[in-house]
């Protein structure tokens, strides 16, 4: 009876956890929405047509960015390390690279052609400056809650 009682906790525990993360990045997404709609100043007929485009390939961004980062760096660390890695491996693993990168700047390419259709090229520039400007805000808000331990 005790270990049903334990493991119910942690399987609670766990789910409440995987559900709140999954409500962080809901509320994240919500806030960068509105920072980018009040910083490119979208009207409500551009934002209608806006949106769908851009999370569309905002989607397919950070999945590259994901093999990247977890691809990529878990073959590494499934060898051992950058040190246990052959030439010929490092060699692949910079050639899949390179495509990654090749693949992120035609998808953004893809991306700013599509949204010329829809906003003006000022407010593509405003994107650009509000996406980093939201990424900055968030990164230091994470490093100030870590500092103060929430």
């Amino acid at each position: 009876m005790k270990k049903l009682l334990i493991i119910t906790t942690l399987i609670l525990l766990a789910s409440s956890s995987v559900f709140a993360q999954k409500m962080n990045r809901q509320r994240v997404k919500l806030l960068k929405t509105a920072f980018i709609s009040e910083a490119i100043d979208l009207k409500p007929s551009e934002a209608e047509k806006f949106w769908p485009v851009f999370n569309l390939y905002s989607d397919q961004l950070q999945n590259l960015k994901f093999k990247i980062e977890r691809g990529m760096f878990q073959e590494i660390q499934l060898a051992g390390g950058i040190d246990e890695i052959s030439e010929t491996k490092a060699q692949e693993l910079l050639n899949q690279f390179v495509n990654l990168e090749k693949d992120i700047s035609e998808t953004k390419i893809k991306m700013i052609d599509e949204l010329s259709k829809i906003i003006s090229a000022r407010q593509i520039v405003k994107l650009q400056k509000a996406e980093r400007d939201f990424n900055k805000r968030i990164l230091q808000e994470y490093g100030r809650r870590n500092r103060n331990g929430q």
